[in-house]
């Protein structure tokens, strides 16, 4: 397995209310926070009374989860070998994960997220557009470049790798920066950052 070196970056919660809330209203029953960072989505949801659990391979990140309060509910695992029963969770969240996994390693992921997921649960994946963020990172320098994404995925990629193990149901994307109504009228393919939601069958 080839993971990155452990980040400085802890985790952050995007400024567009309406991607955060696109994301949070489609989770629903017990909710895995897949590399939770300090766990500032699962406090989120633990906000909105819903039960979830936050898993980290990093005892640091899942330590700050704790000491700040944002989850007392954590696990240190992978997410290539998660460490629950089959059909357990309603909704697994997977955001800024997968581009630190290689792509063996990406299908690995999904397919344990199939596995611990119950019929009809819901995978939500957001992921740099490839194309878009090489542009706008290492091109026009508009946001910082992560050197410690392995595998970044364009848009049809990570639809095709999804589409192996789920229905998707929804893709979107943001451009960020400070126009936010850019994000309502640019597709997905045009975004750098992007959300996809997968249904199990």
């Amino acid at each position: 397995m080839t993971y990155g070196k452990i980040s400085t970056n802890n985790g952050f919660i995007p400024r567009q209310k309406w991607f955060v809330e696109k994301i949070l209203s489609s989770l629903r029953g017990l909710i895995l926070d897949c590399g939770c960072g300090r766990g500032l989505w699962s406090k989120k949801l633990k906000e909105r009374g819903v039960d979830v659990v936050s898993l980290d391979l990093s005892r640091d990140r899942l330590k700050m989860c704790k000491d700040e309060g944002n989850n007392d509910e954590v696990i240190r695992a992978s997410c290539v070998q998660l460490p629950f029963k089959s059909n357990c969770f309603n909704s697994v969240l997977f955001l800024e994960l997968i581009e630190h996994l290689n792509l063996k390693d990406q299908d690995k992921a999904l397919s344990e997220t199939n596995r611990i997921l119950k019929s009809s649960g819901r995978i939500v994946i957001t992921s740099p557009n490839k194309p878009i963020y090489c542009l706008l990172t290492k091109f026009l320098h508009v946001f910082e470049y992560n050197p410690e994404h392995i595998h970044e995925l364009s848009l049809s990629e990570i639809k095709n790798l999804v589409r192996k193990y789920f229905t998707i149901t929804l893709v979107d994307g943001k451009i960020g920066g400070p126009i936010d109504f850019l994000d309502k009228l640019c597709p997905a393919l045009l975004c750098w950052d992007i959300v996809l939601i997968g249904k199990r069958s």
